[in-house]
Parts: C-alpha cells; structure tokens; sequence
C-alpha cells in the first residue's frame, strides 16, 4: 500500500498506482469539510486519478502539501492548480 492514513494525514510513497484511488476516495469522503494534510515527501510519482481527487477536494476543502526538496511533475500540478478555476496555470 502506496498511501497510509493517520488522523487527518494522508502519506504516499513511492509510486502510488490507480489501485489506490477507493481507499484514498474513502479518506476524503471521511474527512469532508475538514483540513488534511497531504504528505508526499516519499513520493516517487502518482497516478493522475488520484491527483484528480487531491483537485477535487482543494476545490471544496481545504488542505494542505508537503512534499520533497526534488520537484516532481505531480509537484508542479498541485502548486499551479487554481481553485476559482478548472485548469492549471
């Protein structure tokens, strides 16, 4: 298992695969309406169903990033995604 749970902390690491995307879905809808944070200094890459989860919820929630000293491609989509609207910058 490629994200593990804690209170209101999601944590992934190394490459996290679409089989990931009910359990991590079922941690979101748990957790509506609260802030979590999103741990992703041990991710190595991600399956774009579950970064479109992470959209999803910042689009309604609030919820915050940690991430590693070396920038990756999912880094750069989380950080340019705009909540007023349904692209990224």
């Amino acid at each position: 298992m490629s994200i593990t749970y804690e209170k209101n902390e999601a944590s992934f690491t190394s490459v996290v695969y679409e089989d990931e995307v009910v359990s991590f879905r079922d941690f979101l809808q748990e957790k509506a309406g609260e802030e979590v944070s999103l741990n992703f200094t041990e991710c190595e890459d991600i399956h774009l169903a579950v970064l479109q989860l992470v959209m999803a919820y910042k689009k309604s929630y609030s919820c915050s990033y940690t991430f590693n000293e070396k920038k990756k491609l999912y880094q750069t989509v989380l950080e340019g995604f705009d909540t007023s609207e349904n692209h990224c910058s």
